[in-house]
């Protein structure tokens, strides 16, 4: 059922002030008991350059070195591709970001009055039939539909819906990092009820889409201003984390985070979006040799400079 929402306005988590440049480092390092041979990657790690959120300097690395090659995908998002073909027992992969971003929720006067009428047709237009219909690890049969609709009950305004859709997957989803895979779906989720950031945005992209709001899977980070601690704490800080940007008709794309239940602001770095995980994988390849012993390390840190 579908509530009114309230939104702490002094909550220090969702005013952040003075918030504008952030320094990424994401590191991947792959060891092979064995030598590896034709490695092919491709890689999504280059934050997204418009609109509220601006690249001020990037820079990926390969080592073995190797020539990259970038071209857009179908989204919109950078892909980077490479070879290694030289026998290698180490590939490490490092991308360094510089983003400003400008804060532009205003959290006074949220998205309110479209209604879920607006919504018929939009499946007709470029922009948002992709993130209507069905993909890879998004999913809804009629039970997770029903839900959806319980969920939205008597709601008539998309926003007040999609907020409602979000919180609930917050509350009933308990977070756990050894439940789920890469390949886990949106509907494993909504029986399970428990997985990780990955999980949670699948889940809330089926609620919307099953009742035709569209939405799309957005990879990035998120900067935790209490630096992991406290009641405010964050969760995937200082790691890739995902979140749904839901249309909200007259209003346009809107971030909602269902893993901290979180209008998505100033504190997050896009880097892709996709109907799904499958759209955005950081880093996707294939390769021959490597031995049965393969181990995959990955460091992430986001740094905040206030100007």
């Amino acid at each position: 059922m579908t509530e009114e929402i309230n939104i702490n306005l002094d909550s220090s988590s969702e005013t952040i002030q003075n918030i504008s440049k952030y320094s990424i480092i994401h590191k991947t390092t792959f060891s092979y008991s064995e030598e590896a041979r034709e490695n092919v990657n491709q890689v999504r790690l280059k934050p997204l350059n418009g609109y509220y959120q601006n690249l001020d300097f990037y820079l990926l690395t390969v080592l073995p070195a190797t020539k990259l090659t970038e071209y857009p995908d179908l989204f919109g998002n950078s892909v980077h591709y490479f070879e290694v073909n030289s026998p290698h027992k180490k590939l490490q992969i490092e991308s360094r970001s510089t983003v400003s971003i400008e804060a532009v929720v205003d959290y006074k006067n949220l998205p309110y009055g479209s209604k879920h009428d607006d919504l018929l047709g939009l499946i007709e237009r470029d922009d948002c039939y992709e993130f209507l219909n069905g993909s890879t690890y998004v999913n809804w049969p009629i039970s997770l539909w029903k839900e959806a609709l319980d969920v939205k009950d008597n709601s008539e305004d998309v926003f007040q819906t999609c907020y409602s859709l979000m919180t609930f997957v917050y509350n009933v989803c308990f977070y756990c990092t050894e439940s789920t895979t890469a390949e886990t779906t949106a509907y494993e989720v909504f029986n399970d009820k428990r997985g990780v950031c990955q999980d949670f945005a699948h889940l809330l992209i089926a609620y919307c889409r099953s009742i035709k709001i569209p939405a799309r899977y957005v990879s990035g980070y998120i900067w935790d201003p209490s630096g992991g601690s406290g009641e405010n704490a964050m969760i995937g800080s200082q790691a890739s984390h995902a979140w749904v940007e839901v249309y909200v008709p007259n209003a346009g794309w809107i971030g909602l985070d269902p893993t901290n239940n979180k209008i998505v602001n100033e504190q997050y770095i896009k880097i892709a979006i996709g109907k799904d995980y499958d759209d955005v994988a950081p880093i996707r390849g294939t390769f021959y040799g490597g031995g049965k012993r393969r181990t995959m390390e990955v460091k992430v840190d986001v740094r905040n400079y206030k100007k």
